[in-house]
């Protein structure tokens, strides 16, 4: 029953997407269409007498095109499946990314097939209007369902079988958050009648606490199943969310794997291409501006344009990373110089609080707050010292800070941007912190994590969040 409703569920919120996406079509298409005198919705035969260019056949092509991508897009990202569990904000942001990837993919598909008729106007009104529509659908959803499950309804009910110390550990954890859509209905004791007799309260949904407290473990698994229980076994009480994890079997028993951090050659040569591509291209864009900082940072104060300091890169190798220098030509020296200032500079993960620097200059302090500063490593980038992506640099006296997970941090290029600069920068106080979210990137890096974050950073930088 529950499996019948999750795909009836997925198969109407399909059709409201697609259909959001038809009315965005139409919709631009109605304003374009006094504009450029076309007729992008005469689909019907005979049109050509009417529409001698054929653009009416390109917009039509253009429509079915979205339609297909979209729903290949949103299939390979997982957009229908249930998000039960997660908070509203990270449903969101993933469902943003998936309008970006599916607007490129579009874009794509005007390119390869060669639609040189599609009015530019058309297209720039389609895909945003696309995307606000579904963003609109997506938080109408969650604001609904949200409001259904704190009166009681569209929750799954759930049991927890395991060591009763362990039960009640997780039993907190599904308490502790009321929109996941979970209700505990009981934590039954791990006594023999409890494990025989699976079904004797009305419960959708099992998790067992695998331990010593589960005699019998198979069986009891297999009655649950028969009863039409879905059943998640859960392998121990420890975090996981630092390690890449893979679910596989070894003579038919369930194995959990965890770490298998990398990528592999494959994917490490495309992350490389994209780099070069990248970086080359933003140099090229942001040319002129690089041109009127660098001679804006010779004019106002003495000392050299560039600020250079020494980063570990992959494999340990030390590199000099380029920035705009934002402070005095002296800086380094009186940092060593004043006990009191390095002291501060130590305690504060090595950063002076915003606004206790006296050695930043007041274009500097334009600088940072824009991240003006951090264009010139794009040429880090360029000569294969960075990534666009990746953890942040760190500075050689900063790694023993990072303990046994050192090795850790120097099997990947530091980036340009990261985990870190799109959570808050310089706002997060705790080294720890900053740590388990470069961490989490190195967990988690791909293609798709490095666009995602590539996107999170536009509207980070424009926010200048956590930036001084």
């Amino acid at each position: 029953m529950l499996k019948q409703q999750a795909q009836t569920f997925n198969g109407i919120t399909r059709a409201i997407d697609v259909t959001l996406i038809a009315v965005s079509f139409a919709g631009a298409a109605t304003v374009c269409e006094p504009l450029n005198h076309i007729k992008p919705l005469s689909w019907v035969p005979g049109v050509s007498d009417s529409d001698p260019t054929g653009a009416s056949y390109q917009y039509a092509l253009l429509f079915f095109a979205s339609l297909i991508t979209w729903l290949a897009v949103a299939q390979w990202r997982g957009t229908y499946l249930s998000h039960r569990a997660e908070r509203y904000p990270l449903v969101l942001r993933h469902e943003i990314v998936t309008q970006f990837l599916w607007a490129i993919a579009t874009g794509a598909c005007v390119f390869l097939l060669k639609l040189v008729l599609i009015s530019r106007a058309f297209f720039l009104g389609f895909l945003p209007l696309s995307m606000l529509l579904l963003n609109a659908r997506q938080t109408s959803a969650w604001i609904l369902l949200r409001f259904i499950r704190l009166r009681g309804f569209n929750l799954r009910s759930v049991a927890i079988f395991g060591d009763p110390e362990l039960v009640a550990r997780f039993a907190e954890l599904i308490r502790r958050d009321a929109t996941t859509g979970y209700r505990l209905v009981n934590q039954p004791s791990t006594n023999g009648n409890a494990m025989s007799e699976p079904s004797e309260t009305d419960y959708d949904e099992a998790f067992i606490m695998i331990g010593n407290g589960l005699p019998n473990l198979e069986q009891f698994v297999l009655n649950l199943v028969k009863h039409g229980k879905r059943v998640h076994l859960v392998p121990g009480m420890f975090d996981v969310t630092l390690f890449r994890q893979s679910l596989s079997h070894l003579a038919g028993l369930p194995v959990l794997s965890l770490g298998g951090y990398g990528l592999t050659q494959l994917q490490a040569m495309a992350k490389r291409f994209v780099d070069m591509v990248g970086s080359a291209v933003l140099i090229l864009i942001f040319g002129p501006v690089l041109a009127v900082v660098a001679f804006l940072v010779k004019a106002s104060s003495p000392g050299p344009i560039l600020f250079t300091q020494e980063r570990l890169g992959e494999g340990g190798r030390r590199f000099r990373i380029y920035k705009f220098r934002t402070m005095c030509h002296n800086a380094e020296a009186a940092l060593q110089a004043d006990s009191v200032l390095r002291q501060k500079y130590v305690s504060n993960n090595y950063k002076l609080p915003k606004g206790e620097d006296p050695r930043i200059t007041p274009l500097g302090r334009l600088l940072r707050s824009t991240s003006l500063d951090e264009l010139p490593q794009l040429f880090n980038v360029l000569k294969g010292d960075m990534s666009l992506v990746g953890p942040r640099p760190i500075v050689p006296p900063e790694i023993d800070l990072y303990g046994d997970f050192g090795s850790l941090f120097m099997s990947v290029k530091p980036g340009l941007t990261g985990n870190w600069q799109v959570n808050g920068r310089s706002e997060l106080r705790d080294y720890s912190r900053r740590a388990i979210l470069d961490i989490e990137y190195i967990r988690d890096q791909s293609l798709k994590t490095d666009v995602d974050i590539l996107l999170r950073t536009i509207p980070a930088v424009l926010r200048r969040k956590g930036a001084h």
